[in-house]
């Protein structure tokens, strides 16, 4: 399906956003250095919010404060950070401990996976793709209550068992943060290549080396979620994602295999139409 004016306009919008000499200072930067980055970003905007947040509101304590500015209310109760020393990096890291005690394979997505191949930005959420065999749920299920995110084994189940694919959704208690996390289903051929080609990155000191998607894989999804959303900031992450990692780097073959697959040749074409544009 052709695009329309407005998706030609927001994806030249988002990719005007991209700072060619902001690009090239990012891409002299390890991954793990991006992550401090993304890291510090994160705290300096959540300690501006929590401020401007008490000075409106001075009953507000610093757990509730940090709360709202992590946007993390439950069931229409104001968020509470159980820890409010524990940041965005604590709970990357304690899901990742999860992930490992329990043996599950993953491959970590969404901006988290974005600090490794592109530029840094803010996000509150940590999304992941797991192959979680039912026999190994219950262990899961506790390994998480155990870390601060309350996930009863009946929900792992019933959301394997849906038609829809919905991901397991927790908050973690401490922080404040939420967890997405979408389950391997047989028929999702994507996300098991996705699996099978997973990178290592080492994001630097708090979080240490986790498995991420492929450069490919993320533009993919990426694009997929444009799609479905029409949220120009998966634009700008595959702009920044195509700039640092470079076209000579991406396996242009069985990115466009995929592409071809999943009806994104439109949106993918307007993109490198831009790209080019804006490099001339």
């Amino acid at each position: 399906m052709p695009l329309t004016c407005k998706q030609e306009r927001e994806i030249a919008g988002a990719l005007r956003e991209i700072d060619p000499a902001q690009i090239s200072v990012s891409s002299e930067l390890s991954a793990a250095q991006r992550s401090q980055q993304g890291l510090s970003m994160i705290r300096v905007a959540e300690g501006v919010v929590s401020y401007r947040l008490r000075t409106l509101r001075p009953e507000l304590t610093e757990g509730m404060s940090l709360g709202l500015a992590r946007k993390a209310a439950l069931d229409g109760r104001e968020a509470v950070a159980e820890d409010p020393q524990q940041e965005f990096g604590d709970f990357v890291r304690e899901v990742l401990d999860a992930l490992e005690e329990t043996s599950v394979t993953y491959v970590v997505g969404g901006a988290v996976a974005v600090w490794g191949w592109g530029e840094a930005r803010i996000t509150r959420d940590f999304d992941a793709v797991v192959d979680l065999p039912v026999e190994q749920m219950a262990e899961f299920s506790k390994a998480l209550e155990a870390r601060g995110m309350l996930v009863p084994v009946e929900v792992i189940l019933d959301l394997y068992s849906s038609p829809a694919d919905l991901p397991i959704k927790a908050i973690h208690m401490p922080t404040g943060y939420k967890l997405d996390v979408f389950l391997l289903r047989p028929e999702d051929t994507l996300r098991a290549s996705a699996l099978q080609r997973r990178l290592l990155v080492d994001f630097g000191p708090g979080i240490g080396e986790a498995y991420v998607h492929s450069p490919e894989e993320l533009i993919l999804y990426k694009l997929q979620y444009y799609r479905l959303g029409g949220q120009t900031k998966h634009i700008r992450d595959i702009g920044s994602i195509v700039a640092m990692v470079g076209d000579d780097s991406l396996e242009q073959d069985y990115l466009w295999q995929w592409i071809d697959r999943l009806e994104l040749t439109e949106i993918w074409i307007e993109i490198r139409k831009q790209m080019v544009q804006s490099d001339g």
